[in-house]
């Protein structure tokens, strides 16, 4: 092991040193700053030997600048200071795969099998992607230590310093021959192997793949060898570890295993129940099958018997993804005991009703009911509510009697004929003027004034002969009355109530009845202070 750079040390005249990322066999990895570009990078060190260094670098160069992909680091820089080999990439914040699982199984948590799934077929994209090189580039070393989840979610397939160019079947970068890591590895990588090839990747998937799934490290190819000669299964099966999940205890199980302290004694802690691997017994059977196959598959110690291509192990991956049940809802199981309300529930409650809404077409406008007869009576003029007995109408004063024994006019027809009326009267005063200013100006008298033009009478309004009110018969009275009441000098006079002309005869119809009550009432109290200012002088 070469020792570490130390912290602030500037490498290349623009890599200032920050820590230590990682440790290993071959050297080390560090977080650096760019100070050109005040950018974050890893840079992984190695130990160089031999003379051929300088063409090496030249070479790797080469290569890894070609490596531009969504879910792998782009390569920044190589180069040789002090003996040593540095090669500088980009820095991908997130956190690795393993740190994730190990917390999950920790914290007894899930992870969703989807999710995994599409990780894993992200890297396989970046793994298809290095091996379309030409000449091809092998990574050498997936595994989950290397996979990065960056905070948006994206996988990224870290580390290429072990990654091997295979032109001529022995080139291999950075100027070791790596032995992988002890179950990701396939046999053929160690020493006394046949070599690797892409079918070595292949391997390291399936072992991932493994890892991710159920929480453990695979078994190294030694241990899968010893159990190969004592005639067991090298490999246990998704369902095996699925069978060997201890059931899930209530917490009163629990409260009566606790070890109490000078009674007995503490044994070995029995195994734990996994939420993470109890998922698996949510698949079909034929989904788990097929997800066990991918890894029985791409794990198989003989090279032959492998996925030949990462693209066939990815189709396969693909299939199991589209066979997947829909994810559970995210919301915790609901407490019997609990008298606190689910806010989240509510929350999604809420916003489904909204949604529901808006969706809805706004509803027909209808126009609103007329009233009913009877306690619900409405004047046919203004439409207020009457009382159940009213002869006239409070607000407007309009006289409800009707003498010819008509039954009430419906609101919609009545307003309809009381503004015919108001029009014809409104005409029948503008010719009455006209005629008068007429009649002055050629100094004809007033007693032989020339009648004017006849108001058009009832029957040409077919509401009118359906029932008016006395009120609205006296305003449409033809024009000739209006001619006899200024031949005597008398003009028809406003009443103060409508400002509608009227004889004598009707004051008591169109004046309400609580303005002569309250004008009744006024004049007492001015006759009762007069007597009293009489009495005092």
């Amino acid at each position: 092991m070469i020792e570490t750079v130390p912290s602030g040390t500037i490498l290349h005249g623009r890599y200032r040193i920050e820590r230590v990322l990682g440790s290993g066999g071959f050297g080390h990895v560090y977080l650096a700053l760019d100070q050109m570009t005040n950018q974050q990078a890893a840079v992984k060190e190695y130990l160089v030997t031999g003379t051929s260094g300088q063409e090496q670098l030249k070479h790797e160069a080469r290569v890894l600048s070609q490596l531009h992909h969504p879910n792998l680091p782009a390569f920044m820089d190589t180069f040789i200071e002090h003996g040593r080999y540095y090669v500088v990439l980009s820095y991908i914040e997130g956190e690795d795969l393993t740190d994730l699982i190990r917390v999950t199984r920790q914290r007894n948590e899930v992870i969703p099998i989807a999710q995994i799934l599409n990780w894993i077929l992200s890297i396989c994209d970046a793994v298809m992607f290095m091996h379309s090189q030409r000449p091809t580039v092998i990574h050498r070393d997936i595994k989950p230590d290397n996979i990065r989840i960056t905070p948006n979610g994206t996988a990224v397939l870290v580390d290429l310093g072990n990654a091997k160019a295979a032109a001529d079947g022995a080139r291999t970068l950075f100027f070791i021959r790596h032995q992988g890591t002890p179950g990701y590895a396939p046999p053929e990588q160690y020493p006394g192997g046949t070599g690797t090839d892409t079918r070595s990747d292949v391997y390291a998937l399936g072992g991932t793949l493994y890892f991710a799934l159920l929480a453990a490290e695979p078994p190294s190819v030694s241990t899968r060898n010893q159990s190969v000669q004592q005639g067991r299964p090298d490999l246990l099966s998704l369902q095996e570890h699925l069978a060997n999940n201890p059931p899930e205890e209530s917490p009163e199980a629990n409260a009566a295993r606790q070890f109490r302290l000078g009674v007995s004694k503490p044994s070995k802690p029995a195994p734990r129940h996994s939420r993470h691997i109890a998922q698996l017994g949510n698949l079909s059977p034929q989904v788990l099958n097929a997800l066990n196959h991918i890894i029985q598959k791409s794990m198989a110690l003989r090279p032959r018997d492998r996925y030949q291509y990462v693209a066939d192990f990815a189709n396969d991956l693909k299939n199991v993804i589209t066979a997947l049940p829909q994810p559970p809802s995210p919301h915790r199981p609901k407490d019997p005991n609990s008298t606190q309300p689910n806010l989240a529930e509510i929350y999604d409650t809420l916003q489904a009703n909204k949604g529901n809404a808006t969706n809805q077409p706004n509803p027909p406008l209808t126009p609103p009911a007329s009233p009913a007869r009877g306690s619900n009576r409405a004047c046919p003029r203004c439409n207020n509510p009457l009382a159940p007995n009213a002869s006239f109408c409070p607000r407007c004063g309009l006289s409800l009697t009707n003498p010819g024994g008509h039954p009430n006019i419906p609101t919609q027809h009545a307003s309809t004929s009381v503004a015919q009326a108001d029009q014809t009267l409104i005409m029948s005063q503008e010719q009455m003027r006209q005629s008068a200013t007429t009649t002055r100006d050629h100094g004809q008298q007033p007693g032989h004034m020339q009648a004017p033009p006849t108001t058009p009478r009832s029957e040409n309004y077919p509401a009118y002969q359906h029932g008016r009110s006395s009120q609205a018969q006296a305003m449409a009275m033809p024009a000739p009355s209006l001619q006899s009441n200024m031949s005597t000098g008398h003009h028809s006079s406003s009443h103060p109530a409508t400002g509608r002309a009227g004889s004598s005869n009707n004051i008591g119809q169109e004046i309400p009845r609580w303005l002569i009550i309250g004008g009744i009432i006024i004049l007492i109290i001015v006759l009762i202070m007069i007597f009293a200012l009489m009495r005092h002088l």
